[in-house]
């Protein structure tokens, strides 16, 4: 059809608006990392209330400063937290190494046939050596696993002797941990410029840590204490590595366990299974190995050979099965790893209905039945077949799981109970690197890489240096600046500690515009005496009840990001009960945390708990300010979310002035929400798309390129009163005399 008109009409054209809507992205979208009593290991879970938290991460533990965070953040405003529990990893690449442990137990059916079994004395890990191994007769044919691990070794490049010199350094890491320091003094040495691979061994064995050094053939050789493929062992640098000559690159270990002194239960089972068909591993009670056929019946037969490594603990005994003997039919383990399930016992009761094909199943927690599940039963196509109903995420166990042995005949568990055995909450070797994680395993910190709105980051509690810089280079770097961390102070940390702790241990001070720390830790009411004693309070991180405040003062008006979070109005912390120190009460004490950009927790008579400080970590950053910076992290993450219709159009005249209109009517609006210094725009915000800009080069190579200055508010951190003897009477008295 033509554009000619062909009769009268009205006629409706839609036209593209010139000037976008902006989406106004949450400011405090908050993710917090640390440690919980149970709920999913390294995922991240929205609980937006307590009692929701609760529900997926259980109560407060001794281990855990999380949840005390958790509960502060909701009591003081907070409705979006974003949790990631994490455990000990052995490897924190990879999220399947956690070494956190699932409770079970077993409910048995009798008359059914049953497999062989043979079940070790001992529990893991398993101290092997390389080519230990588990010989078999599995229905009388022979079979075996061998175990092998060597420790990483690197070289120097040649014999000695090697000229160092005074105060040189070799610098190294060994099985991924922090890097280590060589320092090598020439007390050590007969001649420190003419060094022997001996006197070298022994001076790098005085320091080193998880290794050692050793004169092999003449060469100085390091290596890890690890043998096993989790060892490693790289020489990273330092001023003494030109002379002694070492490779830079990691040199890993070999074998086919992790650790070969430490064998675990999930590595036998692997290598067993894999090598031995006709056969299952699984831990029986207090974590020993178990080692079933998957034949049953009386016919079916297990025999451990003699030249089975003895610290299996495995008796070489001829074990058979069963033609009528009780067998396991359900297996029930913790909904999730941890040891909070050993308090768990199932029940199995008659079904309510009376169907002796059906049971009742009850979930009993520290002997208070938790859940009820009636009617259950062993036919997958029922719709109240035991693993659908206990697994349904919605209407489900919160607690347990469970796991079907697919017993012959499907027979229905007698009446009975088993309290469940063997959970663990995987902190042994917990450190630094737990919570801060890996990117390539979405482990610690990198778990919320995919919240999006994420605005605000915790790990409550564990204030380390490590933690602290992660966070640090986790929201200014990883999340392109648009996450804002809150750190906790270390525990028992008086004024001059947390000064020198800012300035020295840690290097924070300077650091970042995209942080802020707060001093002391606070005291509120103990919420569970069974848990942390007999006293009225606890101490807890700060953290959590700092970001319900900057929650609570973003929801309170519209443009509540740009009011700092601080003073007595704002700043109140609702539950804190006092200070871990009182020094924080003393204006002397205050004055010296302040200037290293320590915001300060205090009180006055009269007055609430409030926060006594708004400062970022950075004061020579474009925004020092705690309001300043999360107040133009909301422009910048409002912009980049807005301006998404402008991306693949033509980079025309046309455009840039749309996207001018759209910048500077989102602007004005922040401006009178109290964004800015000035109330009139020419003063407030300016935004720049010029031709200077956008010159053709720059068209030429797909940018169109926007100038956006910002007049951000600057909190009244001092309050100066001058006062003076009033003489205006005497003034007036001689103006009128004429003097």
């Amino acid at each position: 059809m033509s554009g000619q008109l062909l009769s009268s009409k009205i006629i409706i054209v839609e036209e593209e608006p010139r000037i976008r809507g902006m989406p106004s992205v949450p400011t405090s979208v908050t993710g917090a990392v640390g440690l919980t009593e149970r709920g999913p290991i390294g995922q991240a879970v929205l609980c937006t209330t307590w009692e929701e938290f609760q529900d997926r991460f259980g109560g407060f533990t001794p281990n855990s400063e999380l949840a005390l965070a958790a509960l502060g953040f909701f009591e003081n405003g907070g409705s979006q937290l974003w949790v990631v529990r994490t455990v000990h990893h052995d490897d924190v690449s990879d999220p399947t190494t956690a070494t956190a442990i699932r409770a079970f137990g077993y409910l048995t059916s009798t008359g059914v046939a049953t497999p062989a079994v043979t079940e070790s004395s001992n529990a893991e890990p398993f101290a092997l050596h390389d080519g230990d191994r588990i010989s078999l007769h599995v229905h009388g044919s022979p079979h075996e696993v061998v175990f092998q691990g060597s420790a990483a070794q690197v070289a120097a490049g040649g014999p000695g002797p090697f000229a160092l010199a005074d105060g040189q350094t070799l610098h190294l890491s060994i099985d991924q941990r922090p890097e280590q320091r060589i320092r090598f003094s020439a007390s050590d040495f007969d001649d420190i410029g003419q060094a022997t691979t001996s006197e070298l061994a022994a001076a790098l064995n005085a320091q080193i840590v998880g290794g050692k050094a050793f004169d092999q053939d003449g060469v100085l050789t390091l290596a890890s204490d690890t043998e096993g493929t989790r060892s490693r062992i790289q020489v990273t640098g330092g001023t003494a590595n030109p002379a002694l000559g070492f490779p830079t690159q990691a040199v890993p270990g070999s074998g086919n366990v992790g650790d070969i002194r430490a064998t675990t239960l999930a590595e036998v089972k692997t290598l067993l299974e894999s090598a031995v068909p006709g056969v299952v591993v699984e831990a029986g009670a207090a974590r020993p190995l178990r080692i079933a056929t998957v034949a049953i019946g009386a016919e079916a037969t297990l025999q451990i050979q003699p030249d089975t490594a003895a610290a299996f603990g495995l008796d070489t005994d001829l074990h058979t099965g069963s033609d009528t003997g009780v067998a396991n039919g359900i297996r029930v383990e913790g909904k999730d790893p941890g040891a909070y399930a050993n308090r768990i016992q199932v029940e199995v009761h008659p079904a309510t209905s009376g169907d002796s094909r059906a049971f009742d199943l009850a979930v009993v927690e520290d002997g208070v039945v938790r859940e009820l599940f009636a009617n259950l039963t062993m036919e997958p196509d029922d719709e109240q077949y035991i693993e659908r109903v206990i697994g349904d995420e919605p209407t489900g166990s919160r607690l347990i799981r469970v796991i079907d042995q697919l017993s012959p005949l499907r027979p229905v568990p007698d009446p009975q109970s088993a309290l469940l055995h063997g959970g663990d909450d995987g902190l042994a070797g917990l450190g630094d690197t737990d919570f801060i994680g890996s990117e390539a395993g979405k482990t610690g910190l990198y778990a919320l890489d995919h919240i999006q709105d994420l605005s605000v980051l915790l790990v409550p509690g564990h204030a380390t240096p490590a933690i602290h810089n992660a966070m640090v280079r986790y929201g200014e770097v990883h999340r392109h600046g648009l996450v804002f961390a809150v750190l906790d102070p270390p525990a028992d940390h008086s004024a001059t500690d947390i000064v020198e702790y800012v300035t020295d241990t840690a290097s924070l001070l300077n650091l970042t515009e995209y942080a802020a720390l707060y001093w002391p830790r606070v005291n509120i009411l103990n919420p569970q005496k069974s848990v942390f004693g007999p006293s009225k309070h606890v101490v807890a991180p700060p953290s959590g009840i700092i970001a319900g405040v900057y929650a609570r003062t973003d929801s309170e008006r519209p443009g509540g990001v740009y009011d700092p979070p601080a003073g007595i109005d704002k700043g109140r912390m609702f539950g804190v009960l006092g200070f871990e120190t009182g020094e924080v009460l003393e204006e002397s004490k205050r004055d010296l945390v302040y200037p290293k950009r320590i915001n300060p927790l205090t009180t006055e008579s009269g007055l609430p708990r409030y926060i006594d400080g708004s400062r970022t970590l950075k004061g020579t950053g474009n925004f020092p300010y705690v309001a300043e910076r999360r107040g133009v992290l909301f422009i910048e993450r409002s912009l980049k979310r807005g301006l998404q219709f402008a991306r693949h159009k033509n980079n025309t005249e046309g455009l840039r002035a749309q996207v001018r209109r759209t910048i500077y009517s989102f602007l004005l609006t922040q401006m009178n929400n109290g964004a800015f210094r000035s109330r009139e725009p020419q003063n407030a915000f300016f935004v720049d798309v010029s031709e200077q800009l956008n010159t053709p080069s720059v068209i030429f190579a797909g940018k169109l390129i926007v100038r956006i200055g910002l007049a951000t508010n600057k909190p009244a951190e001092f309050v100066v009163l001058r006062l003076s003897q009033d003489t205006r009477a005497l003034e007036a008295e001689l103006a009128a005399a004429g003097i």
